[in-house]
This record gives structure tokens, sequence and C-alpha cells, in this order.
């Protein structure tokens, strides 16, 4: 490749990383890491994950044991999910990639035959 290509991507780079969207959410992952009550949903998702895991298999798909504990797992995801800070990170992701997925269609949109 060129030195031009070398300092087109470069400059992509540092545009990305300067765009409100990137600064967004770098700020909402700070805040998520440093929130104890993201913390604490984290690790009850983590811990329902792994009682339903075991619980699949010891136990038959449709048994009771197996769907309480899809129900509890089931919370647990929604609990973390729903979180402000959760929603505001996705949000802030959901933005990102929107960017990204414009400059994917500008750079490849060769590749579609148009």
């Amino acid at each position: 490749m060129n030195k031009n290509l070398y300092e087109s991507i470069s400059n992509l780079k540092t545009a990305i990383r300067n765009s409100g969207e990137y600064k967004a959410l770098v700020l909402q992952n700070e805040l998520l890491e440093k929130s104890d009550e993201v913390k604490v949903l984290s690790y009850r998702k983590d811990v329902a994950i792994m009682e339903y895991e075991d619980a699949l298999k010891h136990f038959h798909r449709n048994s009771v044991e197996v769907l309480n504990t899809e129900k509890r797992m089931s919370k647990a995801i929604y609990d973390l999910n729903n979180h402000k800070l959760v929603k505001e990170y996705n949000l802030c992701f959901a933005n990102l990639n929107k960017v990204f997925e414009h400059i994917n269609e500008e750079l490849f949109d060769f590749f579609k035959g148009e």
C-alpha cells in the first residue's frame, strides 16, 4: 500500500476517536465500569446463567427446576439491560455503530456491484 493510503487510514482513525459518538461511548463505558449497581447486576446475571446451565445438565429442559432457573436468569438479564447506565451505553454504542456502517458503505460500496 502506498503512503497516502496509510495517511488516510490514520486520519480516519483520528477522526473516529475525535467524534462525539466515540467520546460519548468512552464516557459511558467509564461510568459503567465505576458503577457498583451495574457490577452487582452483572454478577447476578452471570450467576443466574451458570445456575441455568447447571440445571440443564441435571434436569429435563421442561422441568420445574430448569424453568425456575430460566425465569431467574431472564429477570437478571432484564434487570441489567434496563439499568439506566446500560441503556445509555447501548444507545451510544448504536450511534457509533451507525458511523461505522456509514464508513463501511462509503469504503466498500463498489463491492455491491452498483
